[in-house]
């Protein structure tokens, strides 16, 4: 008994084509080159997690992938996650000079009330408008370290406050930051006794960042001399002075919005309070005409008489602040963007005094170094945060050729069936046309022994005749026995 499988295959034939095996030669080698490049373009590429701090720069490096067709790269396109600062998260500009603390961040809503939100959500955009409202300082001479002291004998924080915003693709987004400076802080190392601390400051370049360059300069030589003065008013009371002895006290520097002239006294308004070292001993509200100004204080020898130098401090810290966050297009006039200025508020540091420290870097005057500094120059400022982002890298030689050959044979045998199906419809088109004329050509012809549904010579089919035995296949049909 013959065996039947339960696979089959179909019975095939060449095409009569003449054209058909050139073709598929010629098209199988364009396929191949096309399917490889757009399988290159599509496969050769993973996406890998990064690291960077400038998103767009990340982005913009696509190596070869700008020059495929985007439909092909959309999924290994490089890609960055914003950042998320939360509130009280410290950081820095790009300038990478002064830290400040994100302490609020709100959006205007449809009625325009203020919508808190609790991060900041940062995509390297530019700071924008950002301001400085009030400038204090908080002055110490009790809870100090040691080695504080041991620098001199008062401290000095300068807690700044500050507005900003950016512009996000959702609106417009603002933010509150402070900035806090002590150039004798409680990290600090006693070996530095009279050396530059450069504390407060991340890093400082006379050539690329002249302007802040100077501010540091200015901001340490005036931290050194008002806390210097300090100590010298508290060691010149004598016992039948009705001065009381200081041991704190706190100054608080307003901005004058109506005044955008920096070197005008009104420009900050000003008020404080000093304590001895009882509760009750208190110095302040000295009855002068308000808003007080430090030249009105210091005309009146208001104790203690620090208030010029301590107005400088503040100039100084608010003129830093906004070159650091690349406000150059500021209402109010800068010292670090303003050559006379500069030159005027410098004019006295070889002769400062201070007390067992070094300021710096600057250690002479503007007029005598602004040949060895770059220009006073603001450029624009973003917040320096580390984004995760997605960059496309280029496969193993090993995985990317066995991907590529694999997508090809799929590919190509896709085209082939459709090429193969494609020449036996039009075959099968054929014969049905030709068919009827087959059939008339054979009427009439009996005698050929032929059936007129025998298939044509052209059809590729062969045709086996039943051939009867007379009689005796005759008696089998109608059941006749031998």
């Amino acid at each position: 008994m013959e065996h039947k499988s339960y696979f089959s295959y179909p019975i095939t034939q060449p095409f009569p084509f003449r054209w058909f095996t050139p073709v598929a030669i010629i098209g199988g080698i364009v396929f191949i080159a096309l399917f490889t490049l757009m399988n290159f373009a599509s496969s050769s590429y993973e996406l890998i997690v990064q690291n960077s701090l400038d998103p767009n720069a990340t982005v913009a490096r696509r190596g070869f992938l700008h020059r495929y067709p985007s439909f092909l790269t959309t999924k290994v396109q490089p890609k960055c996650q914003p950042a998320t600062l939360p509130v009280n998260s410290d950081s820095f500009t790009n300038s990478t000079a002064l830290t400040y603390t994100l302490t609020s961040v709100w959006e205007r809503g449809e009625a325009g009330q203020r919508v808190i939100s609790p991060a900041l959500t940062y995509h390297r955009n530019i700071l924008q408008n950002c301001s400085v409202h009030s400038v204090e300082t908080d002055f110490d001479s009790l809870d100090r370290a040691g080695k504080q002291i041991g620098f001199c004998e008062w401290g000095a924080v300068l807690r700044s406050y500050i507005t900003c915003k950016i512009d996000t693709p959702a609106g417009e987004v603002f933010f509150n930051m402070t900035q806090t400076y002590d150039y004798v802080p409680e990290t600090v190392s006693f070996d530095s006794l009279g050396k530059f601390l450069g504390t407060g400051f991340l890093s400082r370049n006379k050539t690329t960042q002249a302007s802040l360059w100077w501010g540091e300069s200015l901001m340490s030589t005036f931290w050194g001399e008002v806390t210097l003065m300090l100590q010298d008013q508290r060691g010149a009371i004598k016992d039948d002075d009705d001065k009381i002895e200081l041991n704190k006290g706190t100054v608080s520097f307003m901005i004058n919005d109506t005044l955008p002239n920096i070197d005008d006294p009104g420009f900050f308004s000003l008020d404080y309070r000093f304590y001895g070292s009882r509760i009750d001993e208190v110095a302040c509200c000295p009855g002068l005409p308000t808003p007080l100004t430090a030249k009105a204080l210091d005309k009146s020898d208001t104790y203690p008489n620090i208030w010029l130098k301590a107005d400088s401090l503040a100039k100084a810290a608010y003129s830093t602040i906004l070159v650091d966050l690349g406000q150059k297009a500021a209402p109010k006039s800068n010292i670090l963007t303003d050559t006379k200025l500069l030159t005027r508020y410098t004019e006295n540091f070889s002769t400062a005094r201070m007390a067992n420290l070094r300021s710096g870097p600057a250690n002479d005057s503007y007029s005598a170094l602004k040949q060895t500094t770059g220009d006073l120059d603001i450029t624009p400022s973003v917040i320096a945060t580390t984004y995760i982002c997605q960059v496309p890298r280029l496969k193993p030689a090993g995985n990317l050729i066995v991907a590529i050959i694999v997508a090809d044979l799929v590919l190509l045998q896709a085209v082939w069936q459709l090429y193969k199906l494609s020449a036996e419809f039009y075959l099968s088109k054929k014969n049905r046309e030709t068919a009827p004329c087959e059939r008339c050509s054979v009427v009439g012809q009996a005698d050929d022994g032929v059936p007129p549904s025998m298939p044509s010579q052209e059809s590729g089919l062969e045709y086996f005749p039943l051939v009867n035995t007379p009689r005796q296949n005759e008696a089998l049909l109608t059941g006749s026995r031998v």
